[in-house]
Parts: C-alpha cells; structure tokens; sequence
C-alpha cells in the first residue's frame, strides 16, 4: 500500500473515533509524554490541533508546560502557504493566535527563532512504522522543517494508533522519527548516537 492508500485508511481509521475515545486517548498520550526527562528542553516546537481533523490535543501538553515546566519556552509554527515551509514563533500567553485560511490555528505576531534553537519537536502524524518511518499528511511541511534542525534535536511523534511493521516506504528526503508516544507506550527508535539537550529523553 502506498502512501496515498496509507493516508486514506488512517484518515479514516482516526475519524471512526468518537469524542469520548478522542479525549481518553489524548489524555493518556499527555500522561505518557511527561514520562520523559525534559530537564534539558529549552525550546519545545509543538502544534495546534487542527478542528475538523481530530488530531490529538496537544493543549493538555501546551498547557501543564506552562504550569510545571516554566524553563521551557514553547514555540509555534507559523504555515507559509506558498511554499510549504514553516515560520517558528515563541508562544507565549499573550501571543494572539489566529486560524489561516486552511483551517489551522497559527500566531499572528511574535519572536520568531531559528530551527537550530529548538530541542524538541512535537509531531502531528496519521500513523508510524516500527523503524520510525512517519506519515503525514503529504504537503511536505515538516520534511522541510525537520530538515533545517539540528541532528540532536529530539523529534517527537505522537499517534492514536500503535506503529505498524515497516509499511511506509522511507523517501530520501524522510526524516524519521526518535520517539513515538501512543496510549499504551513510548516508542524508542535507535537511529544514531546523540549528543547535547534531549539525549535522557532515548533509554
């Protein structure tokens, strides 16, 4: 099946959960995610969940950060439509937010950093396999992002579903994923020996 079949199926494997399961599962996603060591997390880059789409609600993330985690400045991606690339904006409290013209929730103003600086990715995806291999929604956004970080920084999937065996083809433009976090478990992919902030993070 290729990426396109893929991407169908999810899709519609992800929209066949009700609204009780969604929360139950993003709840426990949340509860696995502050299982990780993040003492060494300066700068975590995370989405907005997107209406419509039924992604996992990263705002039980977002939020307990704020409260428990004030060393780290989370950040937000700003969506370039003409090009596909991301902008990469400090979210603070104040920070206005505003929905773009596709749907997604995005700051109107703020610092914008540089990739380089960031130490942690939280990454929307349809599904992953068991090398780490991910899914996506295929406008290429985060191949170009993930691109432009440093090999260290630690990139973060997180998933409804459990990975699958090696079904998704690896691109050769394809940045695959450190860490899948799931309801039942965190995921550890071994892809290279890793120095500097977010080395804890891999067992």
């Amino acid at each position: 099946m290729d990426k396109k079949e893929l991407r169908k199926a999810y899709m519609k494997n992800r929209q066949a959960l009700h609204s009780g399961e969604l929360e139950d599962l993003s709840t426990r996603i949340a509860s696995n995610f502050f299982s990780l060591d993040l003492h060494a997390v300066r700068y975590l880059h995370l989405y907005y969940p997107i209406a419509g789409k039924q992604e996992i609600d990263s705002l039980l993330i977002s939020n307990r950060l704020r409260k428990d985690y004030r060393h780290i400045q989370l950040v937000l991606p700003k969506s370039d439509l003409t090009n596909c690339t991301l902008k990469h904006i400090c979210w603070e409290e104040s920070t206005p937010l505003a929905m773009n013209e596709w749907g997604i929730t995005e700051p109107g103003d703020g610092q914008e950093i540089s990739p380089e600086l960031i130490d942690l990715i939280l990454i929307p995806l349809l599904a992953c396999d068991k090398e780490g291999n991910r899914l996506g929604y295929g406008k290429g956004f985060y191949d170009r992002f993930l691109a432009s970080c440093r090999p260290e920084a630690i990139k973060v999937g997180l998933s409804y579903f459990e990975p699958q065996e090696s079904i998704i083809a690896n691109e050769s433009h394809d940045i695959p994923l450190d860490i899948c976090i799931t309801p039942d478990r965190i995921w550890h992919f071994k892809h290279q020996t890793r120095q500097g902030p977010g080395n804890d993070l891999n067992e």
